[in-house]
């Protein structure tokens, strides 16, 4: 298995939960909500590593940095806030 980051899960995302980490690039700690929607675009071989007992996703310093150039590159039309995905 291999672990795979933000970057590498952006293409299989659907466009409401890019949406959502576009708006709220100052993230440390994804929702819950937040994580299953990257677990389901990933593969058997993907692994988050950093998800807690709670299903809350730590991220990375490399996907902090990652959600910060995309959110300051593309504009974010409507805001979903926390906990609406």
């Amino acid at each position: 298995m291999n672990s795979t980051t933000i970057e590498g899960l952006w293409p299989k995302l659907d466009p409401r939960t890019q949406e959502w980490l576009r708006a709220n690039p100052g993230s440390v700690i994804l929702p819950r909500s937040v994580t299953e929607a990257l677990l389901r675009s990933g593969d058997q071989q993907d692994v988050l590593e950093g998800v807690d007992r709670h299903g809350q996703f730590l991220l990375s310093p490399q996907d902090r940095s990652f959600l910060k150039s995309v959110a300051a590159s593309t504009p974010v039309d409507h805001p979903v806030p926390p906990g609406r995905l």
